[in-house]
């Protein structure tokens, strides 16, 4: 009885002194002087061009009528599925060495068969200095049958 006793007490203590411990770390963490970030200002703007601009089909298409560009990165067999009027099919293994044919004064419209491949254009494409790409939500599977 007396070992239990012993044992439960050393484990209060244990416990207590855990406590103390995680008290102290965080009154440092409160007493700690703020680190400010003097680059902030300048480095806003770099991660706004590394935000994927999206848009869903009814606003790529009404972005199409005027003048906006579909561009498919799907493979040449899924073009069987179908594809948006007057689009583009540049796979994307390929988008690296094609995309000299992809204006750079023209709103270019990524879409591919659920998304995820035109998500990684649209990135493609922006580093290499396209401003004017969106990604077109859902992909294919999402386009608006008729």
């Amino acid at each position: 009885m007396k070992k239990l006793m012993l044992i439960a007490a050393s484990a209060l203590f244990m416990m207590t002194g855990c406590d103390e411990n995680k008290a102290e770390k965080t009154a440092d963490v409160k007493t700690a002087a703020p680190v400010v970030n003097q680059t902030a200002p300048a480095a806003q703007p770099a991660a706004e061009q590394n935000v994927v601009k999206s848009v869903d089909w009814d606003k790529a298409l009404e972005m199409n009528a005027a003048g906006a560009v579909f561009v498919d990165v799907r493979n040449p067999p899924e073009l069987n599925e179908g594809y948006a009027p007057n689009a583009v099919n540049i796979p994307l293994p390929e988008l690296k060495q094609r995309m000299g044919e992809l204006a750079k004064d023209k709103d270019l419209l990524i879409y591919c068969r659920s998304g995820r491949r035109s998500d990684a254009a649209t990135r493609i494409l922006m580093e290499q200095g396209y401003d004017r790409v969106y990604n077109v939500l859902g992909g294919y599977l999402a386009y608006p049958k008729k």
